[in-house]
């Protein structure tokens, strides 16, 4: 599911949900009646986002703005997370993980319509479910990328990092992932590229994070040209030795 993409964002989502309204249609209750409406709702708002990728497709111009772009993502992660508490609710923690990592082809889809991610928590469990589960490099790599992009689309607001004092906010702990994926990549020019960037999104945390990972050099045995970008940047420099 790491490659999910918006077309298969329906398969996915009907194949996820589908023991979910079983068990809320056996239960004759206000909550569940509401949370098949949120089913439905989410149904209809993924049938709009297709609609407008295959206008794009066929080289139809939208007639949609950036902002309502934003809305209609918006509203989908959303769903997602209320939805998801609904499973979770129902000791359904599997569909629950599942429809925390269908936030990824949503932000896939506002990258590229020119949406903003404005709801950060659901796609940073996507994430965090991700990076403890995936081992090969190559497919680390891929999550870096997956990262970077949610980084590129997340809303200003949340980029200006005005909750600097809560250590569990979405945006630091996005961004400590980053820096952990990339790690894991044994990648070098990743790593730098990475760092560089922590340098800029957390500033008052990214010396502890590389402090904590030239910890962690010898407990889990990394390579030496990863310890060597590690150093540096523990060191309080950059890898072209420019102090950060």
């Amino acid at each position: 599911m790491l490659e999910t993409g918006i077309n298969e964002l329906s398969r996915e989502y009907e194949s996820i949900v589908e023991a979910l309204i079983l068990s809320l249609q056996s239960t004759d209750s206000d909550e569940s009646k509401q949370t098949l409406k949120m089913i439905d709702a989410l149904r209809q708002n993924i049938q709009i986002m297709l609609r407008l990728a295959s206008d794009v497709d066929r080289n139809k111009q939208p007639d949609i703005s950036a902002e309502e772009v934003s809305k209609i993502g918006d509203y989908a992660l959303n769903l997602l997370d209320e939805i998801s508490v609904s499973c979770a609710s129902r000791g359904m923690q599997d569909q629950m993980l599942e429809l925390h990592r269908l936030s990824l082809p949503v932000v896939s889809w506002l990258k590229v319509y020119g949406g903003q991610v404005k709801k950060l928590d659901i796609v940073v469990n996507a994430i965090a479910s991700y990076a403890n589960t995936i081992q090969d490099n190559k497919q680390l790599e891929l999550l870096c990328e997956l990262i970077s992009n949610v980084i590129d689309v997340t809303d200003i607001e949340i980029k200006r990092d005005l909750e600097a004092t809560n250590p569990m906010r979405p945006w630091r702990i996005l961004n400590l992932n980053w820096g952990i994926v990339a790690t894991r990549t044994h990648n070098s020019e990743i790593m730098q590229h990475v760092f560089d960037q922590l340098i800029k999104n957390i500033p008052a945390d990214c010396q502890q994070f590389f402090n904590e990972g030239m910890q962690q050099m010898d407990v889990v045995g990394y390579p030496d040209n990863v310890r060597e970008v590690m150093r540096k940047y523990a060191g309080g420099f950059g890898v072209n030795g420019v102090r950060h």
